[in-house]
């Protein structure tokens, strides 16, 4: 580079493409700026010029150089890094440090990816890492397909892959010529062993209690009071296979949620989960059959009084529209783990990718609930059903309350009478709700909600029955279009008790029946615990009581980075940190001290050698 096109490159200000810094003492931050070229379109940044513009070069000696291009072995992947070293008199040089558009993005630098906004450089967030490191290597993730010798036929339930060969047959999608009884020439056919050698999707499928070390087999489950997750009324971790996890999960879901009730053409009343199950069920398969299995975090569901989330690490892929995904046409089918998509497919839990999403507007639709929303938070797809509003005799009020014109709720004398309709559906809800809950739950003053409980008590609508605190409450009448209180027909069932204890008993008879038509998981809740902690003790014997005490006393970060470890022993301390989002030096602090106590220890140099998890 010549002296007028340095002269030329630093004319402008600096921008997208092009920064300035007065020596190599600022070459960290350099390179930081460096590694956000790489990510965007390349870049330029050159040394010797000043935040005013004036080029000005520095003295370069030997020292200067190696320091420089020490910094520029910590970006990862490898970048082509052009310099160029420009004299700017006869003591002084400028530095141009040049990159193209990096073609292995995203790239990080000392465990960090990086990016550009304007003149301005900033750490990349997880979601775009996350999406462009899945641009360069594709969609599929390779984690499935990973031969690991550590897996044995110890660990697979294989009456599980007989069971799920003969209904695949059933469903007519396995030819009848397969040997349903041969569990390893299956295993064989759903493409999960290569010479001999079982593949990580072995264990997502048919996986028995022995599986549980992979972190991705774990789903965690909550209830919690309220629209936050500040108080847990249930919270549940479960370990298993794929087919397991989906059993639990619904059952959860049939455990918390209500059933609401429907009038059909016939004399008794239809009663259905009030978010429907086929709807649940269909994010629930997505969630475990699409999601990122490279990645250690489990799937998460959460129920809450107004909705429930669905978390499943990974996104989707750029082809999909977030903005209209459970609109026609359909997507067309891009699994990200195909060999458990396959499987799956075969026993006719899935049918294509996409056309599950279309089964999730449907069963909305006829629900009479609005779409569920998907977006991606924190690297995790995030899909939230709304939760219908069901009063104490399994009624719908969402549906109720749309119709105005046949069965309104209207408090004349209340100052407001919306929040009036909002009072009577949330104590429907919940009748032990207080009024600080009250005020929390619909976003007002303590003073409102107590001014309209007082309007509505006069009016004979609702009642107090026990102490203010502990108490419950009851809705007595319904107040009809002319503004006269109605009894018969539209009356609200007087013992909340019953209805609500019979409901229950409802619920429970729906989540024990769906959970025995798959496996008999359920017979004995404690049982699968039992087993695995009986194992467990069994399997410490054979070590030292020192290493069964390091091993206990795993941190969540610690268990985590031995599982990266374990299916990447290859795995980088810089890799590491952008994948748990942690900074490389707590990484290393937290690495040296599992090698100080033996969990794990490094084979080779620094560069080129590997780590190894010693066995537990």
């Amino acid at each position: 580079m010549t002296i007028e096109e340095l002269k030329k490159l630093i004319a402008d200000d600096e921008g997208e493409t092009v920064e300035v810094k007065e020596t190599t003492g600022q070459r960290v931050d350099a390179c930081e700026t460096l590694c956000a070229f790489l990510n965007k379109d390349g870049g330029s940044v050159v040394f010797g010029v000043t935040k005013k513009g004036k080029l000005t070069g520095q003295l370069v000696s030997d020292k200067t150089k190696r320091e420089l291009f020490e910094v520029f072995a910590k970006f990862e992947p490898s970048p082509d890094i052009a310099v160029d070293w420009v004299d700017v008199d006869a003591t002084h040089q400028a530095i141009v440090c040049t990159v193209p558009c990096g073609n292995e993005r995203p790239y990080v630098y000392d465990g960090r990816p990086y990016k550009r906004v304007q003149s301005s450089t900033t750490v990349m967030k997880r979601e775009e890492y996350n999406r462009m490191l899945k641009e360069r290597r594709g969609f599929e993730s390779p984690w499935e397909a990973m031969p690991n010798p550590e897996l044995t036929l110890d660990d697979i339930d294989l009456e599980e892959v007989r069971r799920t060969a003969r209904k695949a047959m059933q469903m007519g999608r396995l030819d009848v010529s397969v040997n349903t009884e041969d569990a390893l020439g299956l295993l064989d056919h759903f493409k999960l062993r290569e010479n001999g050698v079982l593949l990580n999707g072995a264990a997502v499928l048919f996986g028995n209690d022995k599986s549980v070390r992979y972190l991705q087999l774990e789903v965690k489950m909550g209830w919690f009071r309220g629209t936050t997750d500040r108080e847990f009324l249930d919270n549940r971790h479960v370990s298993g296979n794929i087919f397991k996890l989906m059993d639990e999960a619904m059952a959860f879901c049939f455990k918390h949620l209500n059933l609401s009730a429907k009038i059909g053409g016939k004399l008794e009343r239809d009663e259905a989960l009030e978010v429907p199950a086929a709807a649940l069920r269909e994010a629930l398969v997505n969630a475990f059959a699409h999601r990122e299995y490279g990645d250690t975090r489990t799937v998460y569901l959460a129920v809450y009084a107004d909705r429930v989330e669905i978390k499943s690490p990974g996104g989707f892929p750029t082809s999909f529209d977030m903005e209209r995904l459970y609109d026609p046409p359909v997507c067309d089918s891009n699994p990200r783990n195909p060999r458990i998509a396959h499987v799956l497919y075969l026993c006719k839990m899935i049918e294509t990718w996409g056309r599950g999403l279309g089964v999730i507007a449907k069963e909305c639709a006829r629900a009479g609930l609005p779409l569920p929303v998907t977006t991606m938070r924190w690297g995790y797809a995030v899909t939230t059903f709304r939760r219908p509003k069901i009063d104490a005799s399994g009624s719908n009020l969402d549906q109720d309350l749309d119709r105005a014109d046949s069965d309104p709720i209207q408090i004349d004398s209340c100052p407001d009478g919306n929040l009036a309709r909002r009072l009577l559906s949330t104590i429907r809800r919940n009748p032990l709700i207080s009024r600080k809950l009250l005020a929390v739950e619909l976003s007002v003053s303590e003073r409102k909600i107590r001014d309209s409980l007082r309007i509505l008590k006069d009016s004979g609508v609702i009642a107090r029955q026990g102490p203010d605190h502990g108490g419950i409450w009851r809705i007595s009448r319904r107040v009809a279009p002319n503004g006269d209180v109605s009894h018969g027909a539209s009356e609200v069932a007087e013992n909340i008790d019953q209805v609500a204890e019979k409901v229950a008993e409802q619920q429970g008879e729906v989540a024990e029946k769906y959970t025995e038509n798959r496996r008999e998981y359920t017979e004995k809740p404690n049982e699968y615990t039992e087993k695995y902690t009986e194992k467990q003790t069994e399997k410490s014997g054979e070590y030292t009581e020192n290493m069964a005490q390091s091993i206990a006393n795993l941190t969540e970060t610690e268990e985590r980075i031995v599982a990266i470890l374990r299916q990447n022993k290859f795995a980088t301390q810089g890799g590491i940190s952008a994948q748990l989002g942690i900074t490389r030096t707590y990484i290393t602090k937290i690495m040296g001290g599992l090698q100080s106590r033996n969990i794990i220890r490094r084979i080779g140099p620094d560069k080129g050698g590997y780590w190894e998890v010693l066995p537990q």
